[in-house]
């Protein structure tokens, strides 16, 4: 690589004669792009098939994705103005987050909504089904993000060949938002992502103000369907900050208008739009639509007037004050939180909520370079090669790739959820080093004969591309590939990580609809809010989202409180009915003819990972003891909510359902009272008996005062006939009383 890129280096100047690739070549890259297209958009449709193939209708997947598709039903027959009306005290908005109900302007973005609604309206007419089109419009927003990759990786690279190759990376890589029924606000974000990139380099190539304008039209689209837009426009305005330093030849008006016009269309939405409101321009991320153009304002017009030597040494000491200010005043919780501050690495200022939530915790290293270690040293090498030619020719669009791929790379490591995003900029990142050595190709074999290189650096570049392309083919066939084969969307396998579907959920959910009066109200952990409200058609008091984590807190602790507590406090402080009142727990057993155990793999397991932590409960002082986090130190803390278990010299933490503590909580009790009414005759144990399991609770079996058995779902996820089969388990217990 060091020998092309001294080659690189030793190129003249002057502008190189235009390369002519053979017609035949150019077709058949087409026909190669519509079949990766087309491969892409195949793999991601499997869960529908597979769902269909298991005798099941089509279903969205995960939680998220019911939620809009409550709401476009809302507007479907209520009209389009209708949107504006889901607010409190309106009955269609108090089956979530009983009894407040959810404010859906304050808390949530309209662009995947009325995206899918006006879209789907023709559709309606000719008889297709919303939910057959909202599982089908992940792959519909693939095949146009697929498009938009190509696209801007040809504006970066030059070469339809690196962007051919940059497709398909992206195509062959499993990103589970692009999956079929997982319609999202991230699923409209990677449609419009390559767009926003593509409408940036054309603006910044040119320097055209109207094409900044469309830029910030597209950022605007983005802004109204997702917050991810913020990792567009922050490298946007970025670029543009630093752009001063780095041209030898601009003119400052046209740079600080192209800027101004870039910024109006997300000003607009923010200040319009009542989830983001001015505040969010004072007060947040949002002040960049101010803070960009001021900044290059201080460069163009008022430096100039104060000093006409040292200019840019000057606007450089600007820029690291304010960078080093705005990161201060996040750092003291004076402006951005969530997943802002954790995206920066900033995690002192987040609640424990936060840390609770599998996709907001830092991405694991070792698992980042497992399954995406060959694009991302691909996007290492075409960092590299930009910083080569910023430095050395101080060339534009490598500014730009330096930005995006720097601070891209930089946010994944802190934060795990941006990893969907990352894939898809680093698919096209990639292409300007992939671009580079294609023309190193390119000019050995398609030159005219006399002006053709002798040198070796085609060759090095040809085994550079091979290795890299076959080096990603295998990381995509072997690990990217298979889970689309196997997908099947949660609610038919109770979000347990199985591929055998199971009815558990879906029969108690009927069952909700079916025998409960429409004003009762279901609570159970947040997570299962959106399938409760939507599919189960009732009120629950948490509804899939980390909107109000006081409320989640509260539900917490009444999971993790003795019955008597729990009832008291459901009626106090979500001013429920008993007997209209219902708690809903969930989790896997192993039954055989004398005992069930539990496998801990949903609810339980939730329990230690979250919903005690939450509850104020120190886990981790109950794991360690007053001793450093290390393997060394597992279970030398008092265990009397978690248990540490030592077997083939590996440590595994479960619930201690042996413990007075565990078997006293609600969640834990309607558990244990549930086995014993659902499997009578049998103890239940709290492991594997050969494993050193004990008797759970064999004398009270679980009882309670105010909470009775509702209706229990049991579904076999596997069996060995006469010998043991394993249920996913659904639990619904009637609140009866308070005290």
């Amino acid at each position: 690589m060091v020998y092309i890129l001294a080659r690189a280096r030793q190129a003249p100047a002057r502008p190189v004669q235009t390369i002519t690739v053979p017609r035949v070549l150019v077709i058949g890259g087409y026909i190669v792009l519509v079949a990766i297209i087309a491969l892409g958009a195949y793999l991601r449709l499997l869960p529908v098939l597979n769902t269909i193939q298991n005798g099941y209708s089509p279903y969205l997947d995960e939680l998220d994705p019911y939620e809009a598709y409550y709401v476009v039903n809302y507007l479907l027959q209520h009209g389009p103005l209708s949107y504006l009306d889901l607010r409190p005290p309106n009955p269609a908005t108090t089956i979530f987050w009983h009894p407040w109900g959810r404010d859906f302007l304050t808390t949530e973005l309209p662009g995947l909504i009325y995206t899918i609604y006006i879209t789907y309206l023709p559709l309606r007419a000719l008889g297709v089904d919303l939910m057959l089109y909202m599982a089908l419009f992940p792959v519909i927003a693939t095949v146009i993000a697929l498009i938009g990759i190509y696209l801007v990786s040809r504006q970066i690279s030059g070469s339809m060949f690196a962007a051919i190759v940059s497709t398909a990376f992206f195509a062959f890589i499993f990103s589970d938002r692009t999956i079929a029924g997982f319609t999202v606000k991230y699923t409209m974000a990677l449609m419009l992502l390559p767009y926003a990139l593509y409408t940036f380099v054309k603006a910044y190539r040119s320097m055209k103000p109207l094409s900044f304008l469309i830029h910030g039209l597209v950022v605007a689209y983005m802004a109204i369907s997702s917050g991810l837009y913020i990792g567009v426009l922050a490298i946007s305005a970025l670029t543009m900050i630093i752009y001063p330093l780095v041209s030898r030849r601009e003119d400052g008006s046209r740079v600080l208008v192209s800027t101004a016009l870039m910024m109006i269309p997300p000003a607009i939405v923010f200040l319009l739009y009542p989830m983001y409101g001015p505040s969010y321009i004072y007060r947040s991320v949002g002040g960049i639509v101010v803070l960009a153009p001021a900044i290059l304002t201080i460069r163009y017009y008022l430096l100039p007037l104060l000093t006409r030597k040292r200019v840019s040494e000057l606007y450089l000491a600007i820029l690291i004050i304010a960078g080093v200010s705005l990161v201060a005043m996040i750092a003291i919780g004076h402006l951005v939180g969530g997943k802002v501050a954790q995206a920066l690495g900033i995690t002192h200022v987040l609640g424990t909520l936060s840390f609770t939530v599998a996709e907001y915790q830092p991405i694991n290293p070792s698992s980042l370079m497992s399954y995406y270690g060959m694009l991302v040293m691909i996007s290492i090498l075409s960092l590299l090669y930009a910083l080569y030619l910023l430095a050395s020719r101080r060339d534009l669009i490598a500014l730009y790739v330096s930005i995006l791929t720097l601070g891209t790379l930089y946010v994944l490591t802190n934060l795990s959820y941006f990893l969907s995003f990352a894939a898809l900029v680093m698919a096209i990142s990639s292409s300007y080093f992939i671009g580079f050595l294609a023309s190193s190709v390119s000019g050995r074999l398609f030159a005219p004969r006399r002006r053709r290189s002798s040198s070796i650096a085609p060759i090095l570049a040809i085994v550079l591309l091979i290795s890299m392309i076959l080096g990603q083919t295998y990381v995509s066939y072997s690990y990217h590939i298979p889970p689309y084969r196997n997908h099947l969307p949660m609610v038919l396998t109770s979000g347990i990580g199985i591929l055998t579907p199971n009815t558990a959920w879906l029969d108690a959910l009927r069952w909700m609809r079916e025998n409960i009066s429409r004003d009762s109200v279901i609570v159970s952990w947040w997570d299962y809010g959106y399938w409760i409200s939507v599919l189960g058609q009732r009120a629950s008091v948490a509804d899939g989202a980390t909107i109000n984590g006081t409320q989640i807190e509260i539900l917490a602790k009444i999971l993790t409180s003795r019955d008597d507590t729990a009832a008291k406090m459901l009626v106090e402080n979500f001013r429920v009915v008993p007997n209209k009142t219902y708690v809903l727990v969930y989790d896997t057993f192993v039954s055989t003819r004398n005992y069930v155990y539990p496998l801990n793999n949903a609810d339980a397991a939730k329990a230690i990972s979250a919903i005690l932590r939450i509850a104020g409960y120190d886990i981790d002082l109950d794991i360690f003891g007053n001793n450093p986090k290390t393997y060394e130190n597992l279970g030398k803390g008092p265990q009397r909510y978690a248990k540490v278990v030592f077997q083939d010299q590996q440590a595994s933490i479960r619930p201690g359902w042996e413990s007075q503590y565990i078997q006293n909580m609600l969640l834990f009790r309607i558990m244990i009272n549930g086995i014993y009414t659902a499997f009578p005759g049998t103890i239940f144990y709290s492991a594997d008996p050969s494993a050193g399991g004990t008797m759970v609770d064999p004398s009270d079996r679980g009882n309670m005062t105010y909470f009775k058995p509702a209706a229990i779902f049991k579904s076999a996820i596997a069996s060995v006939p006469g010998v043991y089969d394993v249920y996913v388990i659904v639990f619904i217990y009637q609140l009866v009383g308070a005290s």
